[in-house]
């Protein structure tokens, strides 16, 4: 007797992916970034599988990221297409000059103007079964104009990679409120690249393991068969090697109880006592002219270029140093980094630090894409990631409000909506068809099994509920 059961397999296999296709009621986006993954690290031939994505998807040698490059700035760029100084996301941190509070990592920080939606609140608020997923992305666990994402879980890096990425595609096949959108942050190789420095045999490991991981993603994709989820792989920033002989001390040039100073290395905002500031800017501007290894603004002087001095969170001076230099608070970051890493520290240790200008090739990161949406093996010039969230909307099918960003950047390398449209409407064309197939073939057999089994038993007329099959 014929075995129907690879039939019956092909038959549920079908379904489902049938079952995937009708139920798409909107366009899929999944984003993933690698903090400080700089673009030049596929030459290191540690990623083999993300390099072959790139040479197969679309992708571009790099992206030029906003001034400054640091990690909440540029996350929040891409989520809302604005520059920092709109935004107001203009570092990690920011100092109110009237109440004397620093605010870090909050509610507060990323809403500066709370007419700005990032991309999952625009996309929540655009439609009935329309939902977004946020995976630890900075500023992804607030309201934003009383809206929150359907599925959301904060920065928790005690969470592993794989668990982060099980979840998150648990929410893509939930089954009764599935996300159409759904967005990663990985803090890797950031959080290593700053103890260890870039050149190191343990920097390069947490590349490999990048790779993995991304592989990891790639195969729970598949095994759901998410064949119309776009995906989009980049980062924020890249990352340059500093040492400690290169620790510029402003100390040495300006009295420290003259000032209050926030933000990290390379960049700092200094808020002068009243009266202070233009001595403070003038010993400022002597020492940099004298030793070259930073530059100073006051506010207003900041190249319009960077789209930056136009916002109240900026210092009334603002200290950037040169890449390959940091200031003084570095220092309090290789403690810690001693402590938790437990390296041992000369003058010739590299530390990885980013924040500099964004000019600088080596802040510059990466971006490839695949997907329905996108065209293989379509290289695009080096775009802003501004131009982020217009493709984010136009791959969602969403209306979008005007950003600093353009989507004509990117558009070469797009299928156009109905094309991809088109394209998942033939795929279930094509997947009811062979359903039709199978059920056909599978009809046949059972009528000729059954067939000879009457030849077999000697009836003729027996009955069909006795000898069901």
């Amino acid at each position: 007797m014929i075995s129907t059961a690879p039939f019956v397999s092909l038959l549920l296999f079908l379904l489902n992916a049938e079952a995937g296709v009708l139920n798409a009621q909107y366009p899929k986006l999944l984003v993933v970034s690698y903090d400080a993954f700089r673009f030049d690290y596929f030459k290191r031939n540690m990623t083999p599988f993300m390099s072959q994505l790139k040479a197969q998807g679309t992708h571009a040698d790099y992206m030029m990221n906003i001034f400054v490059t640091k990690t909440f700035p540029n996350h929040h760029t891409m989520a809302t297409g604005f520059y920092a100084e709109t935004h107001g996301v203009v570092d990690n941190e920011f100092y109110n000059n009237l109440t004397h509070d620093v605010t870090k990592y909050s509610y507060k920080l990323f809403h500066y103007n709370n007419d700005i939606l990032p991309i999952w609140t625009v996309n929540e608020k655009s439609g009935e079964g329309r939902r977004s997923g946020t995976m630890m992305w900075p500023g992804s666990v607030y309201e934003y104009q009383g809206t929150k994402p359907s599925f959301a879980l904060q920065f928790n890096d005690t969470i592993s990679f794989e668990d982060r990425i099980d979840t998150l595609m648990s929410w893509f096949v939930h089954p009764t409120n599935p996300i159409n959108f759904g967005i990663l942050y990985i803090e890797e190789p950031d959080y290593h690249g700053h103890a260890v420095g870039i050149n190191s045999v343990e920097f390069n490991e947490i590349l490999q393991r990048l790779d993995n991981i991304t592989r990891y993603l790639h195969d729970k994709v598949d095994h759901y068969g998410l064949t119309d989820l776009n995906i989009i792989h980049l980062s924020d920033h890249g990352m340059a090697s500093v040492t400690i002989e290169r620790i510029i001390n402003l100390t040495n040039y300006i009295n420290a109880s003259d000032y209050t100073f926030v933000g990290t290395s390379p960049g700092l905002h200094i808020f002068p006592h009243p009266g202070k500031e233009e001595q403070i800017y003038q010993k400022l501007k002597s020492a940099a002219e004298q030793t070259r290894t930073f530059k100073v603004y006051k506010r207003e002087d900041i190249p319009k270029k960077y789209h930056y001095g136009d916002n109240s969170r900026v210092g009334p001076i603002f200290v950037i140093a040169e890449v390959g230099y940091a200031f003084q608070n570095l220092y309090d970051a290789i403690e810690y980094y001693k402590k938790k890493f437990n390296v041992t520290i000369n003058n010739q240790t590299e530390f990885g630090l980013h924040g500099y200008n964004n000019e600088d090739e080596q802040m510059h990161p990466f971006f490839f894409a695949s997907g329905p949406a996108f065209i293989p093996g379509c290289k695009l010039d080096p775009f802003n990631n501004t131009d982020l969230f217009p493709l984010f909307c136009k791959i969602l099918d969403l209306k979008c409000p005007v950003v600093n960003g353009t989507l004509s950047h990117v558009t070469k390398c797009l299928r156009t909506q109905s094309t991809y449209t088109v394209s998942s409407f033939l795929s279930g064309t094509i997947i009811t068809a062979s359903i039709l197939c199978v059920l056909t073939v599978l009809a046949l057999l059972t009528w000729n099994v059954r067939y000879w089994r009457k030849r077999r038993l000697g009836f003729t007329n027996m009955d069909e509920n006795q000898y069901r099959l």
